[in-house]
């Protein structure tokens, strides 16, 4: 039984189900701000962690293959599916472009648009130097954090849009494929600025290559406030990034000891951020300054198998000496394209792929998309997609790409389902998969969906969706059941069994022969509205 949900309940988010996650450090940038913060947390983001998945995904049986998809066998279906995997956006006409084009030359074009990696910042104000806080009234102090908490919530709208305004585009998702791998909390990093030049290294080099991408996270502001590098010196050294630079960002668990862990720790001691600038320079490949020499650990380090005067440069560089991190980085990356139970040998593949090319992502991922083995139909609706671009895709389905809406309504709506971008609940990211379906979450899911493609139902939405042209747009508009294929080809990740279609059918037609669907007929519109309502409110739909 559907639970309901009031338009109030669902504008003001009811919490008292869900424990807020707080990720305020203590001490940080002050103890003074850190109280501000928690005093003013109802401002922020409500953060909660989705219910365990008790049931576990089962393996698919699949035909093994390593073979590229046959051109012949290039078609609408597999069409769409790429693109559902891809960026969630596409409609009729976007899949029937692509398809003609061919296998190639879309994943070519795909792989092409993610390299535009600029985005327009949402204000000069992300390249501010940071306050010296020892410096600053409890007024000011007060000021600047109010002021920093309104620019988080710009980034959040600023990211939103970006991916809804993104295309059929590779760009975002890898985006936040990496930001999810990387998993840094915005509220625990405090700084907008130190935010988005995690967020913006991302992109930038999110189908580059793998060395260039860690580093830049490792040694950038928002990461090295995160994990307490700058709380890592040689007198007291700080565990957490070295740990977690090992079993949640390149190797997995069980690959290193815990003497791996220590001196990993002192290898990255004495580096520092004021939450914007750093005491890292690339081009020397070491910190520098009096804090570096003041509080890195220069003594000999021993690391896995290898012994020297080891910096955070040679730590990393040591790592990526291991076999081991093509596969687990690979496996992440099947896990969030094609199914939750990655296939080994195919893994393999991509691995060796990854290691030959020296940590190229994009080759790995032209594999992948031409792959035979993405393409079987067993994996057809065998991923739930995240809130934010299953809400983001369907308003551009749905014709609102460029539409205003009110206030925070699409925050607000991704928000009550379990995410919130630049927020993932711990360091893990989100658990993703089966976690984003519960009985709190999937009436949201289908309540905000509803309203967009039939704003009448909220009288926030001052917009209205044509539906009429997106059938119009379709293969055949004046045939109904033909219609209904379509739609479920843009909508749904599975073909509608032919008992389901003739369930929608006598919904639309309310005793009518489908044979006398009329798209010029007086009352269409209604039948038109039931027809959207029904099929989007289908468990179907809830699948890529």
């Amino acid at each position: 039984m559907q639970k309901n949900i009031s338009r109030r309940s669902f504008l003001k988010f009811d919490v008292k189900e869900q424990e807020r996650i707080v990720c305020i450090k203590p001490n940080f940038p002050s103890p003074e701000i850190a109280q501000l913060e928690l005093e003013n947390i109802e401002n922020e983001p409500f953060i909660f962690k989705l219910p365990v998945v008790k049931d576990k995904a089962k393996k698919i049986e699949t035909i093994p293959t390593l073979k590229k998809l046959n051109s012949s066998e290039w078609d609408m279906s597999k069409t769409a599916h790429l693109l559902r995997r891809i960026s969630n956006t596409a409609n009729y006409k976007d899949i029937e472009q692509l398809y003609n084009k061919g296998l190639d030359n879309t994943v070519q074009q795909l792989l092409d648009n993610a390299k535009n990696t600029k985005a327009h910042p949402p204000g000069n104000w992300v390249y501010e130097k940071v306050p010296n806080f020892s410096q600053l009234s409890s007024g000011e102090k007060s000021e600047i954090r109010s002021l920093y908490s309104d620019r988080r919530k710009i980034l959040i709208d600023w990211w939103q849009d970006l991916i809804l305004k993104d295309g059929i585009s590779l760009r975002e998702n890898m985006t936040l494929f990496w930001h999810n791998h990387f998993a840094t909390n915005a509220q625990s990093v405090f700084f907008p600025q130190a935010i988005f030049e995690q967020n913006d290294a991302i992109r930038e080099n999110c189908i580059g290559n793998f060395k260039t991408l860690l580093r830049r996270i490792t040694f950038g502001p928002a990461m090295m406030i995160w994990l307490d590098l700058n709380d890592n010196k040689k007198n007291a050294p700080n565990e957490n990034f070295a740990r977690e630079l090992m079993e949640l960002f390149t190797m997995g668990v069980d690959t290193y000891t815990q003497d791996d862990v220590i001196n990993a720790s002192k290898a990255f001691t004495g580096y520092y951020t004021d939450g914007f600038e750093t005491n890292y320079y690339s081009d020397y490949k070491r910190g520098d300054g009096n804090y570096w020499q003041a509080h890195h650990d220069h003594n000999l380090k021993s690391f896995m198998g290898r012994t020297g005067y080891f910096n955070g440069d040679d730590i990393i560089d040591i790592i990526l000496e291991q076999d081991i991190v093509a596969e687990f980085i690979c496996r992440k990356i099947y896990k969030w394209f094609v199914y939750e139970i990655p296939d080994d040998n195919f893994v393999e593949k991509m691995a060796s792929i990854f290691r030959d090319n020296n940590y190229q992502i994009e080759p790995v991922l032209h594999f992948l998309f031409t792959s035979e083995h993405f393409y079987d139909e067993n994996f057809f609706g065998a991923k739930i997609p995240d809130p934010t671009f299953h809400t983001l895709g369907m308003i551009n389905k749905l014709g609102h790409k460029n539409t205003t809406f009110p206030n925070r309504y699409i925050y607000r709506s991704i928000q009550s389902m379990g995410m919130v971008l630049f927020y993932p609940p711990d360091v893990n990211g989100w658990s993703g998969y089966r976690s984003w379906i519960n009985s709190i979450t999937l009436p949201f899911r289908k309540m905000v969906v509803s309203q967009i493609a039939n704003p009448s139902l909220n009288k926030s939405l001052k917009f209205e969706t044509n539906l009429i042209e997106i059938l119009n747009d379709l293969s055949k508009p004046q045939d109904l059941r033909q219609s209904i294929k379509d739609l479920a080809l843009v909508f749904i990740g599975i073909p509608l069994s032919k008992a389901l279609e003739d369930k929608l059918i006598d919904n639309v037609m309310d005793g009518a022969s489908e044979y006398e669907w009329d798209l010029n007929a007086d009352g269409i519109e209604n039948r038109i509205n039931i027809l959207f309502q029904n099929l989007l409110k289908l468990p179907e739909t809830q699948l890529i």
